[in-house]
């Protein structure tokens, strides 16, 4: 039960922050720090469309569950890859002020330790029911 209340979180959180980057992609930009480099309309709105995709499977996961760790999967793949990139962006110095390493701590790297999280405990879950 924790675990599907997890997935829920996620999975709205993922949808929110995906659509509001393609519905409002300038002021999506406007609240990240200026070591992201300038504006790129395209790219700002590809995100989300990913982190929306990434939501949209992780809902679908509590929904069709013979098909649940594959959906999972699909739905924490690009969420955790980006975390692994940005905490790879940290740990090389691009965010030096305490409150954007703290921005990204929170907000990009923490869902995506969940995420992984969630993941794994899929796997174990598929584990003990075979």
């Amino acid at each position: 039960m924790k675990t599907n209340i997890l997935t829920y979180v996620l999975g709205f959180g993922f949808i929110v922050t995906g659509l509001f980057a393609f519905f409002y992609p300038f002021e999506f930009f406007s609240l990240l720090g200026d070591y992201y480099g300038t504006f790129n309309y395209h790219f700002v709105k590809d995100a989300g469309i990913a982190f929306f995709s990434s939501g949209s499977l992780l809902l679908l996961s509590l929904r069709f569950i013979e098909w649940r760790l594959p959906l999972t999967l699909g739905g924490v793949l690009f969420v955790v890859l980006h975390g692994v990139f940005h905490l790879q962006m940290l740990i090389m110095g691009m965010a030096t002020a305490l409150a954007d390493i703290a921005f990204e701590v929170l907000v990009v790297i923490s869902p995506s330790v969940l995420a992984a999280t969630l993941l794994i405990i899929r796997i174990r879950e598929r584990a003990q029911n075979s």
